[in-house]
């Protein structure tokens, strides 16, 4: 189950990596998805540790994704939107590493969230769902951790 969420996780990445924009302080401009490769974790562009600003846009203008590399990692906290221009998902890495929550949301109003998963240093530390409702499904955590860990929306 672990490997399977960590290929999603990458999967994810890599989809945006296609669509990735360079932002700069003036004008985003572009970049060819050509120039973009990953490297045992490391997203060089022309072949160099990529940092900086990344965002996509949908065709109607409103933000796909938005995020920062530093020195080829995501670092921060990256969200994703969906077409309707709420947040789809919302992730902290720490160079690279999952380290505070990933946050998964329903597409409504009230950004109602479906999924919150906990991560310290890299490591799964536990997951809490909830239907469309509101209404909880229950937690799931790591063998081994501290259940007393909750997640915070």
């Amino acid at each position: 189950m672990r490997y399977v969420a960590r290929v999603k996780g990458r999967l994810f990445l890599l989809a945006a990596a296609v669509t990735l924009a360079a932002c700069s302080e003036d004008k985003p401009k572009a970049v060819d998805p050509k120039r973009v490769m990953q490297v045992n974790g490391v997203w060089l562009l022309d072949g160099k540790p990529w940092t900086g600003k990344q965002s996509s846009v949908y065709p109607d203008g409103k933000p796909s994704f938005e995020g920062e590399l530093i020195e080829g990692k995501p670092h921060g906290t990256w969200t994703w939107y969906y077409e309707s221009g709420n947040p789809r998902s919302r992730v902290v890495y720490s160079l690279g590493m999952h380290d505070g929550n990933e946050t998964h949301y329903y597409d409504d109003a009230a950004n109602t969230p479906m999924w919150i998963k906990v991560w310290r240093d890299g490591r799964f530390v536990e997951s809490h769902q909830w239907k469309a409702d509101g209404t909880p499904v229950l937690p799931r955590t790591a063998p081994g951790t501290n259940t007393a860990t909750s997640a915070v929306p």
